[in-house]
Protein backbone atom coordinates (compact mmCIF):
# COMPACT_ATOMS: atom_id res chain seq x y z
CA UNK A 1 0.00 0.00 0.00
CA UNK A 2 0.95 3.44 -1.36
CA UNK A 3 0.64 6.20 1.50
CA UNK A 4 0.98 9.63 -0.14
CA UNK A 5 2.12 12.40 2.19
CA UNK A 6 0.09 16.58 1.71
CA UNK A 7 3.84 18.31 1.92
CA UNK A 8 2.81 21.87 -0.14
CA UNK A 9 3.61 24.88 1.80
CA UNK A 10 0.27 26.96 3.65
CA UNK A 11 0.20 30.51 3.92
CA UNK A 12 0.90 30.14 7.95
CA UNK A 13 3.60 28.06 7.02
CA UNK A 14 4.72 31.03 4.31
CA UNK A 15 4.00 33.83 6.93
CA UNK A 16 5.79 32.60 9.49
CA UNK A 17 9.49 32.00 7.60
CA UNK A 18 8.66 35.44 6.17
CA UNK A 19 8.35 36.82 10.11
CA UNK A 20 11.38 34.75 11.33
CA UNK A 21 13.82 36.00 8.47
CA UNK A 22 12.72 39.89 8.56
CA UNK A 23 13.37 39.46 12.38
CA UNK A 24 17.06 37.95 12.11
CA UNK A 25 17.83 40.40 9.26
CA UNK A 26 16.61 42.84 11.72
CA UNK A 27 18.50 41.86 14.39
CA UNK A 28 22.19 41.54 12.13
CA UNK A 29 21.80 45.17 10.49
CA UNK A 30 21.43 46.54 14.02
CA UNK A 31 24.55 45.11 15.02
CA UNK A 32 26.21 45.75 11.30
CA UNK A 33 25.04 49.70 11.97
CA UNK A 34 26.26 49.16 16.09
CA UNK A 35 29.46 48.28 14.42
CA UNK A 36 29.77 50.99 11.87
CA UNK A 37 28.87 53.64 14.35
CA UNK A 38 31.58 52.59 16.52
CA UNK A 39 34.25 52.80 13.66
CA UNK A 40 33.36 55.77 12.79
CA UNK A 41 33.62 57.52 16.10
CA UNK A 42 37.13 55.85 16.65
CA UNK A 43 38.46 58.19 14.72
CA UNK A 44 38.65 60.83 16.95
CA UNK A 45 40.69 58.68 19.74
CA UNK A 46 43.85 58.82 17.87
CA UNK A 47 43.23 62.27 16.86
CA UNK A 48 42.74 63.47 20.65
CA UNK A 49 46.59 61.32 21.02
CA UNK A 50 48.13 63.10 18.72
CA UNK A 51 46.95 66.16 19.55
CA UNK A 52 47.75 65.89 23.21
CA UNK A 53 51.48 64.64 22.27
CA UNK A 54 52.26 67.72 20.28
CA UNK A 55 50.26 69.64 23.20
CA UNK A 56 53.13 68.16 25.91
CA UNK A 57 55.79 68.93 23.84
CA UNK A 58 55.36 72.17 22.68
CA UNK A 59 54.32 73.46 26.67
CA UNK A 60 57.88 71.68 27.62
CA UNK A 61 59.76 73.44 25.50
CA UNK A 62 57.77 76.99 25.68
CA UNK A 63 56.16 76.64 29.22
CA UNK A 64 52.81 77.46 27.84
CA UNK A 65 50.12 75.96 26.30
CA UNK A 66 49.03 76.22 22.44
CA UNK A 67 46.71 76.31 20.17
CA UNK A 68 46.53 73.93 16.75
CA UNK A 69 48.56 75.93 14.66
CA UNK A 70 51.43 77.05 17.13
CA UNK A 71 51.74 73.17 18.64
CA UNK A 72 52.08 71.55 14.63
CA UNK A 73 48.67 69.90 14.95
CA UNK A 74 47.08 69.46 11.74
CA UNK A 75 43.54 68.46 12.61
CA UNK A 76 42.06 65.45 9.97
CA UNK A 77 39.69 66.22 7.22
CA UNK A 78 39.51 69.80 5.55
CA UNK A 79 41.42 71.99 7.07
CA UNK A 80 40.11 75.92 7.70
CA UNK A 81 42.30 78.59 5.83
CA UNK A 82 43.73 79.61 9.55
CA UNK A 83 44.45 75.79 9.92
CA UNK A 84 42.54 75.74 13.84
CA UNK A 85 39.66 73.51 12.45
CA UNK A 86 38.64 71.05 10.07
CA UNK A 87 35.76 68.99 9.11
CA UNK A 88 35.95 65.09 8.57
CA UNK A 89 33.12 63.02 7.00
CA UNK A 90 32.09 62.44 10.75
CA UNK A 91 34.04 65.27 12.76
CA UNK A 92 34.18 68.75 12.89
CA UNK A 93 37.81 69.58 14.84
CA UNK A 94 38.68 73.21 16.60
CA UNK A 95 40.96 74.25 18.41
CA UNK A 96 38.31 75.80 20.70
CA UNK A 97 41.09 78.96 21.54
CA UNK A 98 38.46 81.18 22.19
CA UNK A 99 38.11 79.64 25.38
CA UNK A 100 41.43 79.44 25.92
CA UNK A 101 44.62 77.70 24.47
CA UNK A 102 45.56 74.15 24.85
CA UNK A 103 42.16 72.98 23.90
CA UNK A 104 40.86 70.19 21.34
CA UNK A 105 37.49 69.73 20.36
CA UNK A 106 35.66 67.18 18.61
CA UNK A 107 32.26 67.42 17.61
CA UNK A 108 29.86 64.53 15.75
CA UNK A 109 28.77 65.77 12.46
CA UNK A 110 26.61 63.04 11.96
CA UNK A 111 24.27 60.61 14.76
CA UNK A 112 25.94 57.62 15.58
CA UNK A 113 23.12 55.42 16.64
CA UNK A 114 22.05 56.76 19.80
CA UNK A 115 24.30 59.61 19.46
CA UNK A 116 22.54 62.66 18.09
CA UNK A 117 24.38 64.41 15.68
CA UNK A 118 25.91 67.56 16.93
CA UNK A 119 25.43 66.23 20.37
CA UNK A 120 29.16 64.51 21.59
CA UNK A 121 31.58 66.57 22.85
CA UNK A 122 34.75 65.35 22.79
CA UNK A 123 36.97 67.82 24.61
CA UNK A 124 40.44 67.49 25.96
CA UNK A 125 42.57 70.69 27.90
CA UNK A 126 45.62 71.32 28.85
CA UNK A 127 46.05 71.85 32.21
CA UNK A 128 47.42 75.58 32.40
CA UNK A 129 48.76 74.87 36.27
CA UNK A 130 50.23 71.70 35.29
CA UNK A 131 51.96 72.56 31.90
CA UNK A 132 53.83 69.61 31.54
CA UNK A 133 51.37 66.57 31.58
CA UNK A 134 48.91 64.85 29.28
CA UNK A 135 46.03 67.19 28.74
CA UNK A 136 42.47 66.75 30.70
CA UNK A 137 40.08 64.74 28.63
CA UNK A 138 36.36 64.55 29.25
CA UNK A 139 33.75 62.46 27.52
CA UNK A 140 30.85 63.70 25.86
CA UNK A 141 27.17 62.64 27.28
CA UNK A 142 26.92 59.31 27.69
CA UNK A 143 25.21 57.65 24.32
CA UNK A 144 28.32 59.25 22.87
CA UNK A 145 30.56 58.26 25.36
CA UNK A 146 29.84 54.68 25.29
CA UNK A 147 31.75 54.61 21.33
CA UNK A 148 34.87 56.10 22.16
CA UNK A 149 35.38 54.32 25.40
CA UNK A 150 39.02 55.03 25.61
CA UNK A 151 38.83 58.58 24.92
CA UNK A 152 40.10 59.75 28.77
CA UNK A 153 43.18 57.73 27.63
CA UNK A 154 44.87 60.39 25.33
CA UNK A 155 46.88 58.21 23.34
CA UNK A 156 47.45 57.26 19.64
CA UNK A 157 46.39 53.88 18.43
Amino acid sequence: MIVKSNMGITVVNLVIAVVLITALAFIVFYKLFAVDAKIKASEVNPQAGQWNKLLVSYAMEREELGTFKEIGYVPYGKVAPDGESSKSQVFNYSSDFLNGKGRFLAVNRISLNDCSRYEGLWLAYGNPEQIVGNAVAELPVLRCAILTPNFELLRVF
